[in-house]
């Protein structure tokens, strides 16, 4: 650790004073490659990304790039370059996607497709049944990605843990529940209900091997770069509330191996299949009663770590587990207290993959240790230091939690509205601070069926509290219009977005294939796009927003604290005034709530991006009216009058014809599915009430 630690303070002494780093974005995309049999009407997940990797390497060109993912079945894709936030970039994010998606098909044949999709049919699952012969051994050996990292990352998690683990999937209760799924390390095997002593339909769980679940795990994530380590700092903590939010708004993953689960999302499930806790360290009361609990190295954050006025000590109240040593050594280097505990966290665990190239002790400006060790640890807001002392790069916050979904225009929907809304946030500076444990409360309930229509999210009351903004007039509600080149990309001197994103997400360069195309981005037209843009004016009705005196900076600390965390000889005030985060549905959060019962009125993150792009009025008519597009599909999803990826998912499965009501995903049922996946990229109908806004 002293030389990882060393490391990362070489790169704060020299990136601490950095300022003024413009504005940059990119997006991570992953998908599936599946092949389709429609003789056979058969489908399965199409297991040779390796050999599809070193195809399009052949290629050379900056539009594009792809690296390797955990399975064999999996593609990360990005855009070339980082975007920036001018109209340029906003028309063509969406084409940029279908560009992707264009150059990989090139390399697929007419058989086979890259869905952005978590539905996938693992090799272990076939016609609905699954096959006897497939161990655990089998399974690792046949769909684990062949890529260095990916094994180290994979045998080294297993022998940490030192125990075997199952990732439990509840089981979809449906009217004919005659059959019960569960996988033992020695093979499948199928239960009767009278076979499980528990019983209760509720209660279900089917045990899955963890490297059968990987694949169901794609997700969409956005990486931003910051003006500097301050401005990181605030947008971290600000993220953090909005992961089960955005969660399960884009909640999209409701089939695990053939088998209808009753959650939407992925989240938790993959946590378990990457957990390399001992038993001490899981706190199993069973097998070791005095042991120190530790999350998962992919969970919800543990702490807010800004030097936001507003951060009171006790809204980091879970327990956080630092290496003690290492703290004392960045706080005898200047560190912040907050800062250091961030990073002591990180120290905290063992790295689980570390090359031997990267340990050399004569290279001060190398930070390969260091960003070994972060990158091996997926929070759903992770904070990101520059790559290098001497790297182009900033500061940067990378958001983690959402769901991949089913078609491009979705996919830039969600990235968009993420961007504008972080720079909204900062733009206003708003409170969105709140006790981690409720953040931790409010995962869990993300991870519910349908939960974005039937569960309440607590949530900070009103979020203008210590911003520059005040309601001081409700009137009415957003109005959202509904509607249907330059790249627009940065001119920075960054090679690739693949190192802007940096390597914790992407491989080096000798790893991520950059692709080339006689295919501009222009040229591949967005055919799911067919109605006429509106008008857009040039105001949106919203409350009479105001700037207000910021009294919150005059208030007096008290000095006690409930946490281990909490950073000594903090200024942050403490006070009641704030103190209430009340259950709020995601409609609410999303859209606003003006009506008279709510005190004070919660006035919506869409008004609130509209009201900054009113304010910047930086973007053309075009660019203006597809950000309205986007909004209107995200605040449909919020009210529920458009349904989530998941909700057409399990409606499709239980409506379909062959579905026996028995929660298995049948051999003809999912290649239905996943066949109306393939024409929804060139058709929105297909999605039928997915986008009806």
């Amino acid at each position: 650790m002293l030389i990882a630690s060393q490391q990362l303070l070489n790169l704060w002494q020299d990136a601490k004073e950095r300022q003024h780093d413009p504005w940059l974005w990119g997006d991570e995309t992953e998908g599936l490659l599946i092949s389709f049999d429609d003789r056979n009407e058969h489908v399965e997940a199409w297991l040779y990304a390796d050999q599809l990797l070193e195809q399009l390497s052949r290629n050379i060109d900056s539009s594009c790039a792809f690296s390797p993912e955990y399975t064999l079945c999996q593609l990360e894709t990005i855009a070339g370059r980082p975007w920036t936030m001018e109209s340029k970039g906003i028309m063509n994010v969406e084409d940029n996607m279908k560009l992707r998606k264009g150059l990989i098909q090139q390399h697929l044949g007419s058989a086979n497709s890259f869905l952005t999709t978590t539905v996938c049919p693992v090799p272990a699952y076939s016609s609905g049944q699954f096959r006897e012969d497939e161990s655990s051994k089998s399974l690792v050996d046949r769909l684990l990605s062949p890529h260095s990292r990916y094994q180290a990352l994979f045998k080294n998690t297993c022998l940490r843990r030192g125990h075997d683990v199952k990732a439990n999937v509840p089981v979809y209760p449906d009217q004919n529940k005659q059959r019960y799924f569960q996988m033992t390390k020695c093979g499948t095997h199928l239960y009767g209900l009278d076979d499980i002593k528990d019983g209760s339909a509720s209660k279900l769980r089917t045990p899955l091997d963890p490297i059968v679940c990987l694949p169901h795990c794609c997700s969409l994530q956005v990486t931003m770069q910051l003006q500097d380590i301050g401005e990181a700092r605030r947008l971290h903590d600000q993220l953090i509330p909005l992961a089960p939010i955005m969660l399960a708004l884009t909640a999209a993953t409701t089939i695990w191996d053939g088998v209808l689960a009753d959650s939407d999302v992925r989240w938790n499930l993959f946590g378990v299949c990457i957990d390399d806790r001992t038993a001490d360290e899981v706190g199993d009361k069973l097998q070791s009663p005095k042991s120190e609990q530790i999350r998962s190295r992919r969970s919800s954050n543990n702490m807010f770590m800004s030097e936001d006025h507003r951060l009171l000590d006790r809204y980091n109240d879970t327990r956080l587990v630092i290496d003690h040593e290492v703290k004392q050594q960045l706080l005898d280097s200047g560190m912040d207290h907050r800062l250091a505990d961030h990073f002591a966290h990180l120290f905290a665990r063992d790295p689980l993959v570390m090359f031997s190239k990267d340990a050399e002790l004569d290279r001060p400006e190398s930070t390969a240790v260091f960003q070994a060790i972060q990158g091996t640890t997926y929070p759903t807001v992770r904070f990101k230091a520059p790559p290098s002392p001497q790297s182009d790069i900033g500061w940067r916050v990378e958001f983690r939690p959402m769901e991949v979904q089913m078609t491009d225009f979705e996919n830039a929907a969600f990235a968009i509205f993420m961007v504008l809304l972080s720079r909204t946030i900062l733009h206003f500076d708003l409170n969105l601070y709140m006790p981690i444990s409720t953040v931790d409360e409010n995962m869990e309930k993300a991870h519910g069926r349908d939960s974005i229509n039937h569960q309440r999210f607590n949530f900070r009351a009103n979020p203008l509290l210590g911003s520059r903004l005040h309601p001081t007039e409700v009137q009415s509600g957003p109005d959202i219009p509904t509607a249907t080149q330059d790249t627009g990309q940065s001119d920075t001197d960054t090679d690739s977005i693949a190192e802007y994103l940096g390597p914790n997400n992407c491989e080096s360069s000798s790893t991520a294939s950059t692709l080339s195309s006689t295919t501009s981005c222009s040229s591949i037209s967005s055919s799911t796009t067919s109605s006429t843009h509106p008008s857009v004016t040039s105001k949106r009705a919203f409350p009479n927003i105001e700037p207000v005196e910021d009294h919150s900076r005059k208030r007096s600390r008290t000095t006690n604290s409930i946490c281990i965390n909490s950073p000594e000889g903090s200024n942050a005030p403490e006070s009641n005034e704030d103190e209430e985060f009340p259950p709020q549905t995601i409609a609410a959060l999303i859209n606003g709530d003006l009506s008279p019962s709510s005190s004070p009125p919660f006035p919506g993150f869409i008004p609130l991006i509209q009201r900054y792009l009113d304010e910047i009025d930086t973007l053309d008519r075009p660019a203006r009216a597809k950000v309205d597009e986007y909004l209107g599909l995200i605040s449909a999803r919020a009210s529920g009058r458009a349904w989530t990826a998941a909700k057409w998912q399990r409606e499709f499965v239980t409506g379909h014809d062959e579905y026996r009501g028995d929660s298995t995903v049948g051999g003809k049922v999912m290649y239905d599915l996943l066949n109306a996946v393939k024409k929804m990229q060139g058709s929105r109908e297909v999605g039928g009430k997915m986008f009806d806004f």
